[in-house]
């Protein structure tokens, strides 16, 4: 029986076409909620990078920056922010302009320039970013960077950092986050707040930062807008996120 679910956003809850929820993804949360399915939001963005009517929707829990900093109406009840040191090597690596990248705080975000490339990014997610001077990552605690390089010269970041791992969902950019971080850490700890068990679970993503999302629970959904390595780890594949893929995956699932 499922007790949760957790919804990754881009190109899974919102359409990359429309930045909006397909009326039929609406209609399962609503039954959903009426079911007493707990729904959890489980994205890379912080909040601030969520729009106003998101919150609205009834979520009982937030897992956002990929798993670091998860919260419920009650509090946050897990944040993981990167370590300084490779907060540091990775300030380095922008000033020194091997890629540009996105910093993300509690609080705020900021990109160091607005490259066509960072542009582009912003506007396949319905969000504008903004420039801040880089050094700024060393204000607060940074829980996710975006690093903007091609999948082939990941190994910048990764063979420079030493408590941090990369994970991505678009060619565009990877996402720079804890190692003892990611989404599937995020799910586990809101599983034990909620009292339910993985088995009870079910996980709908796209991207290549759910997969760990589906190794936490005991259903996994691919969309059908989904990398291939998605799709092959998901328990099910449905149709895209445009061609109602939630609702036809909750369908399938005797959900709806």
């Amino acid at each position: 029986m499922i007790k949760a679910a957790f919804f990754d956003i881009d190109g899974t809850l919102l359409s990359f076409k429309t930045h909006r929820i397909p009326a039929s993804a609406q209609q399962v949360l609503d039954s959903f909620h009426e079911q007493g399915i707990a729904c959890v939001i489980a994205t890379g963005r912080p909040t601030y990078q969520m729009p106003d009517w998101l919150f609205e929707l009834g979520w009982d829990a937030y897992i956002t920056l990929s798993g670091q900093h998860c919260f419920d109406a009650e509090g946050v009840y897990r944040s993981c922010p990167i370590d300084p040191d490779d907060v540091a090597v990775i300030v380095d690596q922008v000033a020194q302009g091997r890629y540009d990248s996105l910093c993300m705080q509690g609080e705020n975000s900021f990109v160091n320039r607005l490259s066509e490339r960072v542009v582009t990014a912003g506007n396949n997610a319905g969000i504008v970013y903004h420039e801040e001077p880089f050094e700024r990552a060393f204000d607060a605690p940074v829980y996710q960077f975006c690093a903007f390089v091609d999948p082939a010269d990941e190994h910048i970041v990764t063979d420079a950092v030493s408590h941090s791992l990369t994970t991505r969902w678009c060619d565009l950019f990877c996402d720079i986050i804890p190692a003892n971080g990611g989404k599937d850490l995020g799910v586990a700890a809101t599983l034990e707040r909620l009292g339910i068990d993985a088995s009870e679970a079910i996980a709908f993503g796209d991207g290549e930062n759910d997969l760990s999302m589906f190794s936490a629970v005991g259903t996994s959904v691919a969309m059908g807008n989904a990398q291939a390595t998605v799709k092959a780890a998901a328990t099910y594949v449905t149709t895209a996120v445009d061609d109602d893929g939630i609702y036809n995956a909750a369908k399938h699932f005797g959900l709806v």
